[in-house]
């Protein structure tokens, strides 16, 4: 089939598909309330719901059935035998939308279900409704899961779409298993007897809690078939990945964060006697904030783990998304940590003020600031060291990269705006009670946002702005002629490439000889690698292949026809 009639085709029997499962759906959702809820003939706005929910579903079912069939028969027909209709994008497009969108409405019917089991199976709470969408989005996953997975994977585009449900999938469940967890625990720890008569006792177990198992039992189910599962040796995968960087990694380690500032906070405020504005015991906090960031560490830390010790068994280089999580951590505990800066400033403008302030202001204020540095500074220091390393190893290609240009630019931007709204405002302020003949009037306070940002931003301005000059002086942000250079060797630990890479500040694609043809070639010394960079680059051809031959390499330009 052409791409025109194939996207026709595979719309279509979605469309059938959709109409043919809601009507199924329907008339299951009908049969359970009158088998198990015993409410036929219940009226809605004066007509017989039951009659309307059973005509529809029949007129659904009668016609979205046969046509669905029809349409898919068809469609089985030209795929059958035919190795290019099975792993064309398109089939593939269509099989992982449906497992996934019937995957995540299976799991949430699922959960309300299994919390009616675990509720004790009340009557007057069953959800016919909900029942019925589980059997069918169940069904519907399998069969098609069925056939994805007994077709296989024959094409680039094929395995790229079936990553787009498997990783996407496994992270909800991970989330779903960590949510759950925390929501059990803080459940269990405030029906403890400690808190005496403040809260309204209540059991354990309570709906949050058979909610929580519901979600701990699904989540756990749907991340090991996911990710131990399917996702099992695709280890040269981009989305992987980032899966892995920006997405668990990252996530785990914000999540610890947030939770770890809250509770330094609430210790700080303890300490020092602030005031928390609550209903709840003060240490109550401790049933959601502690498991939060267990939790956080916990999906962090294996992750990374994980993630390094796959490093090793990729063939090509994955950097990027690395990078980028880098980056991401360093600019995260950086804010953090000008935040916390801004508030310890704030206390010092405070205190010089004459107003009168609510009781514990400045211990309120003290506890945030000092959870936002100790959680922040650490947390720059170490990913930004990191980055400098990174930078002094990895050359012209780590002062290129893109993320670092954005790292740098935001904020050296941000600075700038800060600087100028903080100066607009200050002398605003300043203008405005000379020109009112009372210059001493609040002043610092109405102009105190302003003076605590305005010294952290020009600190933060001054520091990377002389970073990016720094980096335009090495050449980051000169335009360089890219081009398409193809090393074909037998050094698969990828050093050569590597070398050539950050020397050339480009990609360069990688093709590994299957056979030995010579004796295997020692590291090349630095001048050997500035000499085939300067041929690559002196090359009137755009395109290079570079052939590794007895222990030589040759640069060969070439050109398509």
């Amino acid at each position: 089939m052409n791409t025109t009639r194939r996207f026709w085709f595979y719309t279509v029997t979605l469309i059938t598909l959709g109409i043919f499962i809601t009507g199924v759906g329907q008339l299951l959702a009908l049969l359970f309330d009158v088998l198990i809820k015993s409410s036929y003939g219940t009226q809605i706005g004066g007509a017989n719901f039951h009659e309307q929910q059973l005509s529809l579903g029949l007129a659904m079912m009668v016609i979205g059935g046969p046509l669905w069939f029809f349409f898919w028969q068809a469609v089985q027909r030209r795929v059958k035998g035919n190795p290019e209709e099975i792993g064309a994008a398109l089939r593939k497009l269509f099989l992982n939308f449906i497992l996934l969108i019937s995957a995540i409405t299976a799991i949430i019917a699922a959960s309300d279900f299994i919390k009616w089991l675990f509720s004790g199976v009340q009557r007057a709470d069953f959800s016919p409704g909900g029942l019925a969408t589980m059997i069918v989005a169940g069904i519907v996953w399998f069969y098609h899961r069925q056939l994805s997975e007994s077709e296989g994977h024959p094409s680039s585009a094929a395995r790229t779409l079936r990553r787009w449900y498997v990783y996407p999938l496994a992270l909800f469940g991970l989330v779903w298993l960590a949510v759950g967890l925390v929501q059990l625990i803080n459940t269990a720890f405030s029906n403890l007897p400690i808190w005496g008569n403040i809260l309204i006792k209540g059991q354990f177990w309570n709906s949050i809690a058979q909610s929580s198992i519901a979600m701990i039992l699904l989540g756990a189910a749907t991340w090991y078939l996911h990710w131990f599962r399917m996702a099992r040796d695709d280890f040269d995968s981009t989305l992987r990945q980032v899966y892995f960087y920006l997405a668990t990694i990252s996530g785990g380690a914000i999540t610890a964060l947030v939770y770890a500032i809250i509770l330094l906070d609430r210790f700080f405020l303890w300490v020092f006697g602030g005031t928390v504005v609550s209903a709840v015991p003060r240490f109550q906090f401790l049933g959601w904030a502690v498991p939060a960031i267990l939790v956080g560490i916990a999906i962090w830390g294996y992750h990374l783990r994980k993630a390094q010790e796959e490093a090793g068994r990729v063939q090509e280089r994955r950097q990027s998304s690395q990078r980028i999580y880098y980056y991401l951590m360093a600019i995260l505990g950086l804010g953090t940590t000008a935040t916390g800066l801004s508030n310890l400033f704030g206390i010092l403008i405070d205190t010089g003020t004459s107003l009168t302030v609510s009781n514990g202001w400045w211990q309120n204020q003290l506890a945030i600031s000092l959870g936002l540095l100790l959680v922040g500074t650490p947390l720059w220091l170490y990913y930004w060291n990191g980055i400098l390393k990174r930078v002094q190893t990895g050359g012209i290609t780590e002062w290129r990269a893109l993320s670092r240009r954005i790292f740098l630019y935001v904020i050296v931007g941000t600075s700038i705006i800060l600087l100028a709204a903080d100066l607009v405002n200050i002398i605003y302020q300043l203008l405005r009670r000379l020109l009112q003949g009372n210059p001493d009037s609040n002043f610092m306070h109405a102009a105190k946002w302003s003076l605590q940002t305005l010294i952290v931003a020009a600190a933060l301005l001054w520091y990377h702005w002389q970073v990016l000059r720094a980096d335009q002086r090495r050449g980051a942000e000169t335009v360089v002629t890219r081009k398409h250079v193809t090393l074909l060797a037998d050094d698969r630990t990828g050093d050569l490439a590597a070398r050539l890479e950050n020397k050339l500040g480009y990609q360069v694609r990688t093709l590994y000889q299957l056979g030995q043809t010579g004796a295997p070639m020692a590291g090349l010394p630095d001048e050997e690698i500035d000499n085939l960079v300067s041929e690559i680059q002196s090359a009137a051809s755009s395109k290079i292949m570079l052939v590794q031959l007895n222990g030589k390499i040759t640069v060969l330009p070439y050109r398509e026809k």
